[in-house]
């Protein structure tokens, strides 16, 4: 976790409600009540001081019991609430009324709605404050039927002259969308108040027809009669916000301006928050910057909106300017100021400072804590935001439809299914109104989590879906590589109706490269440029994606070069994994090398992806620079980083510099661990492996599936067939690890090296699952070693079976034929590679000289260094024969006379590299070459000769491991 301390901060309830002292006035109990419920600063401690009132009998008018209805009202624990107004045997017309409008407070509008009913079920008579509370009930609800029920009681009553039950009215039209029913309402009252003007005015943005409506001669009608009262405040605030909620803040801003004297603190907070809502956050830092100079009263609007704008902008300077600023004129106490800072360095990227003030907020409510939350999720702390939400809970707090949202990536990030669905339950408990923003993090929660069956039902029936909501599903389906299914939302989105969003193509595209489906992807593309994506760093990286993984590497080139730019490191980066998709990790570096000479600064994920185009290309020096970059620009600390070097260090053949970082870093994780082990693996270490499993466990480090295919993959490369087994055994009883195919891949290798053909026989056959190419191969390669001639033509059955176009396995049986003199077979195998039409993957090697990588295929004479590097050979070939060589021809494939097989073998890469290598270096040199194939079994025995011959230690890394050669002997001992 990236905070520590938090912890329950759990206190006796004498801190929880402080002794009040004797109240100044003996006979006023409801003052010393007011006294102690006021003190009460979260909901465990009103419960307590709930229980000490029934303990000592003091809950017995209803004057008392609506100051604790009250109080738990403000809490929004409204279940509470009920149980306090359940205890009354009568209760009055207040506590009705208190019960309806706790549950507006609290968003459960329907059941303040079903409240009012059961009062008239009583036979009770509403008062002023009861069709006031029903009437925001209904606005809630949507419940139009019963607001004209209540509005004809009223004018039955002949109430419609009261100004406060009239705006109440007023306010529940504008809010259900009857904008005219609303005017007509507020033109027939007697007497107009701020409030009433406010409620005219303020809600005609959230009616969904209120731009067709304006449009209409009614809505100009209404403008023409506000704008001629723009002389009052109200009516000019009102305007203004409207004009900005319905994203007109160039109209907004002309009203705004035209009040050249009548302008208040709340027209100036209107203004600045319309240009924030409207994504003018530069605008309204301007404003700001205005205000200050003005002699007026500052307040938490014009504060909140800066600050938001300032976070926005990821201006932290700007920020705590408006802080300070805030703080001078004695606005900084306000809870909605401190959370909304809070907000603000969390995005900037100050967590810690973020966290501070969260700690400092002493009454924080359900809003500070979902800002907190948030702000964990979007740091990529997904652990910390769930151990505060289980604090908030301890608290007594309740989550609002904000908390849901934020909590939910944070359970998809973890993969944590469970939690996600038990938040779902109690969002449905709670009565929470499953809107479209709620819907949508549920739907993605349980597409990210696997759980498609869940977020489908969800999908289906959601009344209300946008497109975030088709992403949610589109996304889901291509993060955990079901591409098809991805493309077949995509699909589906459009015959649908609906046009697809930037957030769309960033999950359609990548589906493209999965399949490997290249003339779609360009079809997206395509689609991409229409509607102008094409500017969306999100949805350009995700098309060069597709190119590069596809194949199409000229096209993400030409994309990247086209669109570039300093800010974009992340462009780069697809570059870079690009490039490595393809095998091409001399393009990777020329790129990095690129990126650095155009002074942009690579970032973690850069590193990361190029680190290891040094360790495929076996690049030491590179590597080595790559390092002493990393340290410079402060990386070096980072495990992501770790890693990868350590992967390098062992992959450039320097296993002791692979070990001494890996010592040196203060912080591990089972990757760090693992990598270090397979480094071990490959370089046929298979006691410092154990040893490093054993330190492992010691140091109480979790072993997983992939640490135990490190270690057994030691094994079989040293031949320890008897801790391979242990190991292997261990894996299930001691630490109930189902082993998957690849582990059993391994332990065929290791049975079969070591002769035990039988029993890795008995083994293939116990397997749980079907054998894969692997576990085959790894039985064919056993049977070569050991020339068993019908159990590899078994294993050549099943290969051809899984894999029809590998030459590789016929090759590997036709050896087995030719160790054992069954040429008439070595022939059939000859003649069917021919007939098929298959070709053998051609062997590439490559050395790195003086930073600068040197390859060679095999029967390659277009060096321009050929003929020097021919007479190396034959140099070297003579010396070898009097050393006792002789060529081994079986591995040569072509029907030719003996002396073409041996000229043959002379042209394999290895040994095309080895005598560059030992032309471009000084003597004593070591000679590193890496190979893309297995070693063949006769250049294996040749570089033995040369390594005495030359007086060089020579390093080749084949695709199974390494091998050491020095004075004639290599590190695998012939056991490969």
């Amino acid at each position: 976790m990236f905070m520590h301390g938090w912890r329950c901060r759990r206190r006796p309830f004498h801190a929880l409600v402080p002794v009040a002292a004797p109240p100044a006035n003996p006979t006023s109990p409801s003052k010393h009540l007011n006294h102690l419920l006021r003190s009460c600063k979260d909901v465990r401690s009103l419960l307590q001081l709930h229980s000490r009132m029934l303990v000592l009998g003091s809950l017995t008018d209803d004057a008392t019991r609506i100051l604790l209805l009250n109080s738990y009202s403000s809490f929004h624990r409204s279940d509470a609430a009920l149980a306090v107004f359940n205890t009354s045997p009568n209760p009055s017309m207040a506590l009705w009324n208190s019960m309806i409008r706790c549950y507006t407070r609290t968003g459960e509008h329907k059941k303040a709605v079903e409240f009012y009913y059961g009062m008239l079920r009583r036979g009770l008579e509403p008062d002023k404050y009861t069709f006031t509370f029903a009437s925001k009930a209904c606005a809630g609800a949507f419940d139009l039927e019963t607001g004209d029920m209540i509005r004809q009681e009223v004018a039955r009553r002949g109430l419609l002259g009261d100004v406060f039950i009239a705006t109440g009215l007023v306010d529940m039209y504008s809010k259900l969308g009857m904008v005219m029913t609303a005017h007509e309402l507020f033109e027939s009252m007697a007497e107009t108040d701020a409030v009433s003007w406010n409620a005219m005015i303020a809600e005609w943005p959230s009616s969904r027809s209120f731009g067709a409506f304006y449009k209409d001669a009614g809505g100009r009608a209404i403008h023409g009669f506000l704008t001629r009262r723009c002389h009052l405040p109200a009516v000019a605030n009102g305007l203004i916000d409207t004009y900005c909620k319905c994203g007109s803040t160039g109209i907004a801003r002309k009203i705004f301006d035209r009040m050249s004297s009548g302008k208040d603190d709340v027209t100036w907070g209107t203004m600045i928050c319309g240009y924030v809502f409207n994504g003018y956050y530069a605008d309204a830092l301007v404003l700001f910057d205005d205000l200050k100079s003005e002699d007026i009263k500052l307040n938490q609007v014009a504060v909140v909106s800066a600050l938001s704008a300032a976070s926005e902008t990821g201006d932290l300077e700007k920020g705590v300017s408006i802080h300070n600023y805030a703080t001078e004129k004695g606005v900084d106490s306000d809870i909605s100021v401190k959370t909304m800072l809070l907000t603000m360095h969390a995005k900037c990227g100050d967590l810690e400072k973020a966290m501070s003030l969260f700690d400092g907020i002493k009454e924080r409510d359900v809003v500070a804590w979902s800002a907190m939350i948030s702000a964990f999720v979007q740091a990529n702390h997904p652990t910390d935001a769930l151990v505060l939400y289980q604090e908030m809970q301890m608290a007594g707090l309740m989550p609002n439809q904000v908390t849901i949202v934020s909590l939910l990536p944070a359970c998809a990030d973890l993969s944590e299914l469970k939690l996600g669905k038990s938040i779902h339950c109690h969002a449905l408990k709670s009565n929470i109104h499953l809107d479209v923003s709620v819907g949508t993090a549920l739907v993605a929660m349980y597409a990210q989590c696997g759980s498609f069956t869940s977020a489908h039902s969800l999908f289906d029936n959601m009344e209300h879906k946008d497109i975030v909501t088709w992403n949610a599903l589109i996304n889901g389906y291509a993060q955990v590589g079901e591409a098809g299914k991805a493309l077949e939302f995509f699909n589906r989105l459009r015959l649908a109706g609906h046009c697809p969003d930037p957030g769309t193509m960033v999950g359609a595209l990548p589906s493209c490269a999965l399949l490997n489906a290249l003339e779609i992807g360009a079809c997206l593309h395509g689609l991409v440029i229409k509607n102008s994506f094409n500017s969306d760093l999100h949805v350009k990286n995700a098309t060069i994606d597709m190119y590069a993984k596809c194949g199409d590497l000229p096209s993400a080139e030409f994309l990247f070069l086209e669109t570039k730019s300093h800010e974009d490191v992340i462009s780069w980066n697809t570059m870079f994994a690009g490039y490595m998709y393809d095998g091409r990790a001399t393009e990777a570096i020329s790129a990095f090398r690129l990126m650095r000479a155009e002074n942009m600064k690579p970032n973690l994920i850069s590193l990361i992806s190029i680190l290891p185009a040094a360790a495929f290309l076996a690049a030491l020096r590179e590597g080595s620079a790559l390092h002493s970059y990393i340290i410079k620009i402060g990386f070096v600390s980072q495990v992501l980083v770790g890693n990868c070097l350590i992967d390098m260090y062992t992959k450039c053949g320097r296993l002791n510099n692979a070990r001494d970082f890996f010592n040196q870093m203060d912080q591990k994780d089972t990757v760090s661990w693992n990598v270090m082990l397979a480094g071990y693996a490959i370089h046929g270490h298979g006691e410092s492996a154990i040893s490093l499993f054993l330190q492992m466990k010691d140091t109480f480090v979790k072993p997983d599936s992939v640490s135990f295919l490190g270690v057994l993959s030691a094994c079989r490369h040293a031949g320890l067939v008897a801790e391979g087994k242990k190991f292997f055994e261990s894996m299930m009883t001691e630490h109930h690890l189902e082993p998957n195919v690849e582990h059993y891949a391994c332990m065929v290798d290791l049975l079969g090296r070591a002769g035990q053909l039988g029993e890795a026989w008995s083994l293939i056959q116990r397997m749980p699952m079907t054998p894969d190419a692997g576990v085959w191969g790894a039985l064919l390669g056993a049977c070569r070693m050991h020339s068993d001639v019908a159990m590899g033509e078994i294993a050549l059955d099943h290969l051809v079976k899984l894999e029809p176009q590998s030459v590789a396995h016929y090759v590997v049986l036709s050896n087995i034929y030719a160790q054992v003199g069954r040429w008439t077979d070595v022939r059939r195998m000859r003649s069917a590679i021919n007939h098929t039409g298959m070709n053998k993957t051609p062997g590439c090697s490559w050395v790195d000289i003086r930073n600068t990588i040197h390859a060679f295929s095999v029967g390659d004479q277009s060096h321009p260094r050929y003929d020097k590097m021919r007479d190396i050979w034959n140099d070297l070939r003579e010396k070898m024969e009097k050393m006792g060589y002789v060529p081994d021809t079986s591995s040569v494939m072509h029907n030719v006379e003996e002396e073409e097989k041996e000229s043959f073998l002379s042209t394999h890469s290895e040994r095309l590299a080895i005598c560059f290598a030992l032309l471009s270096t000084e003597p004593g040199t070591t000679i590193q070459i890496v190979k893309n194939l297995r070693v063949c079994g006769d250049c294996h025995t040749v570089f033995k000769f040369v390594s005495e011959i030359a007086n060089r230690e020579i390093i080749v890394r084949d695709s199974s491991r390494f091998h050491h050669f020095c004075n004639g002997i290599c590190s695998c001992k012939d056991y490969w």
